[in-house]
């Protein structure tokens, strides 16, 4: 395997990086405007709102509707950018791919080598900005890309992806959990396959807080609120509009986390500034290393930053002083990462066959040792982790349950009137 300059294969790390770099990335999401992608839209069959009655559907990023779980959209194919073909060979390499730092186990990587014989190159990047901007610029040329939900609409409409030939993908129909099979926001897996899934809740350290459990409150979501003074510079917001946002919003009764009406965001907005003055809050997007290190003792949290954590603690902390809620109804945020073929690739039939590689089984238990992000695979079950001894039993309510995924709320693309209220009401949460 090789990798660029930015694609290092060094000591075992988290992907906290890439969580860091697209969760301050996804606040631009709906009013990203990339010279070139919306003008590659050509005429093609209208995208369906699957199960929809509704006349006039909200759209989105592309101009497409915006898919929500109780509104699922099966993305368009377009006359000039269909799938490959069936039955074809694999190209001789290599194969290029373009993930997020830190985000893939290099052993992975190794195993595709040396089962197709041929390199495989990645190349790195820290925000979807920088991304998208480089493939549609045409001054670089990937096979494979690991785009998030709230951009694939523009990918779609922009034709920066291409669609999937499932031939290829057996491991999608054997192995993935079936709601993501068939997923809301890419009815028919036309153009993804799922890659990792994470929640956001509240991580917390038992042994400065002893006796502390989010879920013994009457309600969780306002566990930071509940603190009081003592603790005042020890508690932690994610530096992220969207999971910041949500968690005021769940403390105020409202589950649409992707809420377009002004007085449920200025509610939330409110909620944030008063816990700043109170607590003396921080912001940050490495609560896995304060944390663990006991600068902080509470911080909402992404589940598999948590789950890496005590890997970053100081030698001799025990792994059962850092813990994790997040309610297990799975009425609580969660989300999953996907990967993509990309038009224009000069290996797409090996990219079919790398997408089908990090969905086999063995592939998936060797990358979570690496980045701690669950895979949505019917044999990666909380219990099997905890079993295997990869995350400690203290810390298996980072690891999601398929039946609770179905349940979560998924952080979508917002319509840009929508994102213009959350961006002005963060602004304000920031500044005060």
């Amino acid at each position: 395997m090789t990798s660029d300059a930015n694609g290092e294969s060094g000591p075992r790390r988290p992907g906290t990086d890439r969580r860091t770099f697209i969760r301050q990335a996804t606040a631009a999401a709906a009013g990203l405007s990339v010279p070139g992608m919306l003008a590659a839209c050509g005429s093609t069959t209208a995208p369906v709102a699957s199960g929809s009655s509704k006349k006039a559907a909200e759209l989105g990023p592309g101009g497409l509707p915006l898919a929500r779980a109780n509104n699922p959209v099966t993305l368009p194919i377009y006359a000039d950018n269909k799938a490959i073909a069936s039955g074809l060979a694999p190209e001789a390499g290599p194969l290029e791919l373009y993930n997020w730092i830190q985000y893939i186990n290099p052993q992975v990587l190794t195993d595709f080598e040396k089962k197709y014989k041929v390199k495989v190159r990645l190349s790195t990047f820290v925000t979807i900005e920088e991304a998208i901007t480089k493939l549609t610029s045409g001054q670089v040329q990937y096979d494979v890309f690991f785009p998030t939900a709230g951009y694939i609409e523009e990918l779609v409409a922009g034709k920066i992806v291409q669609p999937i030939n499932h031939s290829y993908l057996p491991n999608l129909a054997a192995n993935v959990w079936s709601s993501l099979q068939n997923p809301w926001y890419d009815q028919g897996s036309r153009y993804t396959v799922p890659y990792t899934v994470y929640t956001t809740g509240i991580g917390w350290r038992a042994d400065k807080l002893p006796g502390f459990d989010p879920g013994k409150l009457s309600n969780p979501w306002n566990a930071l609120w509940q603190v009081g003074p003592t603790i005042k510079g020890r508690v932690g917001i994610l530096d992220d509009e969207r999971d910041a946002m949500a968690m005021a919003l769940l403390r105020s009764g409202i589950t649409d986390i992707n809420t377009s009406v002004p007085s449920n965001v200025n509610a939330a907005k409110n909620a944030l500034v008063r816990l700043v003055g109170s607590t003396n809050l921080k912001f940050d997007t490495n609560e896995y290393q304060r944390l663990a290190d006991g600068e902080l003792w509470l911080h909402e949290a992404w589940s598999g930053d948590m789950a890496a954590a005590p890997g970053y603690a100081p030698k001799g902390t025990p792994a059962s002083v850092l813990r994790y809620w997040w309610p297990g109804t799975g009425r609580g945020p969660i989300n999953n990462d996907m990967v993509a073929v990309l038009k224009g690739g000069k290996n797409p039939v090996l990219a079919h066959l790398f997408l089908n590689h990090i969905l086999d089984t063995h592939e998936v238990f060797t990358n979570f040792a690496f980045n701690y992000y669950q895979q949505p695979i019917n044999a990666m079950t909380p219990e099997v982790l905890v079993k295997q001894g990869l995350i400690p039993p203290t810390l298996q309510s980072t690891l999601i349950q398929r039946s609770q995924f179905d349940q979560g709320y998924v952080e979508g693309a917002l319509s840009q009137s929508a994102q213009v209220l959350w961006e002005n009401a963060w602004a304000a949460v920031k500044s005060a």
